[in-house]
């Protein structure tokens, strides 16, 4: 089949460019036909809203961002919203980020296990005070990649990412 869209469109800011540009100017994200940007509203459409959804976490955006990254690799559908320290599920103290803008990650029921297993990951990395350390021999994965580590990793030998 071939394209009949005379411009694409950036999923970011929805600039409108020729045919011949492949990034927008502004946000550097490929750009896409008129047609995905509608299936991606369509999706999001069918998403439910967070109050039917499981909490996972409530953070910064930096943490939160990171979740979503390794979620959307596992092609696990969620959301991202503003919100508060009373938002936060049972087991969480959000009060430790300070007074930080905070968001709330939600997914369906059916990929809460999931998911939270991925932010225990992440919160190894980011509160590493917080985590018990890995016993001698004993291995984790890499929160960016999934990869298996040692213990005594400082950098992860698949995607380099720098463990602390």
């Amino acid at each position: 089949m071939i394209d009949s869209h005379l411009y694409l469109v950036c999923p970011e800011c929805f600039a409108e460019h020729t045919r011949s540009v492949t990034r927008c100017a502004d946000c550097g994200i490929e750009l896409v036909t008129p047609d995905a940007i509608a299936a991606v509203e369509a999706a999001v459409a069918e998403f439910p809203p967070a109050s039917e959804l499981d909490c996972v976490r409530v953070a910064p955006l930096a943490w939160v961002r990171a979740l979503s990254e390794g979620l959307e690799r596992d092609g696990v559908a969620h959301r991202v919203e503003p919100a508060s320290e009373q938002d936060a599920p049972d087991g969480q103290d959000a009060e430790i980020f300070g007074g930080a803008q905070l968001f709330g990650l939600y997914v369906r029921g059916d990929d809460a296990a999931a998911a939270r297993e991925l932010d225990k990951s992440i919160a190894v990395q980011l509160l590493p005070d917080e985590a018990p350390p890995l016993a001698e021999g004993e291995e984790d994965n890499c929160p960016a990649c999934g990869s298996t580590l040692a213990a005594d990793m400082v950098e992860c030998g698949e995607c380099g990412l720098c463990l602390g």
